[in-house]
């Protein structure tokens, strides 16, 4: 309906992401059932895995908690605190983690937290939108544990696959800095489309002290007072994070005796040893396209935020999308959906085609001299007879 009324051009989609809280309480919160990590307890892991945990899992969570309980003194640090705020509500803990905990009431929904708001249950809507009109081409909801470079690929599918039910082909991509991850990219980059999307804030271009040597693959040191050391290609690691990387490292008796040592390597290490992302090719691909043209990409940046966030600020403020009063993903999916066609049938039954009140016609610079020269000949005719006109009347006279 809205493509037949000229209402989605579908060259340029800004996608962006809202949490909606489920229709369940942090209070409904249960601890998983731990298991031993042993062989024999690998089927029920993978049968009724969302309500179990391992015990190295488990004990990686409980080693992340405690740190964060030495770093902030005097928040409650388990489940069967009884400490209250001044006006005697009850605190709930702040380490709760969905590794270790999920809610009996909603198993779908997920803890998640924004900077300067609670921790909560929450879903995860992925909005799309059209850059022409603000209609929006895609909607899904999905769960708020992900990030949204995780996300990106299903919005994307589904907002290409509704265009091109219309024939209409998506081009370009806008979006923040949360869906900016290697894979997100290289997806991008396989399906060809023209994405703007700003390096998360670890990236960097270039190393300093050190250039990289593409055919070879190695880092050389060029610092004036080093010794030109050369960091060799150690082969790819998985760190603590999950990310996959590759590893460069120099030897030992390249920097051992180097005076810069000590600031470049530590006090105690002897060699150099770098980390890049396997899909660095990708984060250097997008970092040109922002640098080469910065006035463009800035601009990309305002279209985004003035075509998505306003119509995510309608949709959780007027549509009733801020809240799913339902249970489970696929109801959270529907309530998302419902709220997008709700905004988009209001965009619809406004929408009018402005008419032009003055209508001008368009000549073409050949045609444009000839009608000047036959006007003038017209003009040079109709003086000369009215010159002849008022003789004769004299004349007679």
């Amino acid at each position: 309906m809205c493509v037949s009324k000229g209402m989605v051009r579908g060259k340029r989609q800004a996608v962006d992401s809202v949490f909606i809280k489920a229709n369940a309480s942090m209070d409904s919160l249960v601890e998983k059932e731990v298991l031993e990590d042993a062989s024999a307890f690998v089927n029920e892991l993978e049968e009724n895995s969302e309500y179990k945990v391992t015990s190295t899992r488990k004990k990686l969570v409980e080693r992340h908690h405690d740190w964060k309980a030495e770093a902030y003194k005097g928040m409650p640090a388990n489940s069967n605190s009884n400490q209250t705020d001044e006006n005697g509500n009850l605190i709930r803990p702040k380490y709760l983690s969905n590794h270790t905990h999920y809610s009996p009431t909603d198993t779908d929904a997920r803890v998640s937290v924004k900077p300067g708001k609670a921790r909560q249950l929450n879903y995860f809507g992925q909005i799309a939108v059209d850059d022409a009109h603000h209609v929006i081409t895609g909607a899904c909801s999905d769960f708020a544990d992900k990030r949204d470079s995780q996300c990106l690929e299903q919005i994307v599918e589904l907002t290409e696959e509704n265009l091109k039910e219309n024939g209409i082909e998506l081009e370009e991509l806008l979006a923040d800095g949360g869906y900016s991850s290697g894979e997100a990219l290289a997806y991008l980059h396989e399906k060809n489309i023209n994405a703007y999307i700003p390096n998360f804030g670890q990236y960097k271009p270039e190393r300093e002290g050190f250039t990289f040597n593409k055919e070879e693959n190695y880092y050389q040191c060029t610092k004036p007072e080093g010794n030109q050391a050369k960091l060799l290609f150690k082969g790819e690691k998985r760190d603590s994070k999950g990310y996959t990387k590759r590893t460069y490292r120099s030897s030992e008796t390249d920097c051992k005796n180097c005076p810069l040592r000590e600031q470049c390597c530590g006090k105690s290490t002897k060699f150099k040893k770098l980390d890049d992302s396997i899909h660095k090719e990708h984060y250097d691909r997008m970092h040109q396209k922002l640098t080469q043209n910065e006035k463009y990409a800035k601009k990309m940046v305002k279209v985004r935020s003035k075509t998505v966030e306003p119509v995510i600020g309608t949709l959780v403020n007027f549509t009733n999308m801020k809240r799913v009063n339902t249970r489970g993903i696929k109801n959270a999916n529907k309530h998302v959906l419902m709220a997008s066609l709700t905004y988009n049938l209001k965009k619809y039954m406004r929408f009018t085609i402005k008419k032009p009140s003055i209508l001008a016609q368009v000549l073409s610079l050949k045609q444009g001299k000839n009608f000047a020269f036959i006007k003038s000949v017209f003009l040079d005719f109709n003086n000369s007879i009215l010159s002849l006109l008022k003789i004769r009347i004299l004349h007679l006279n």
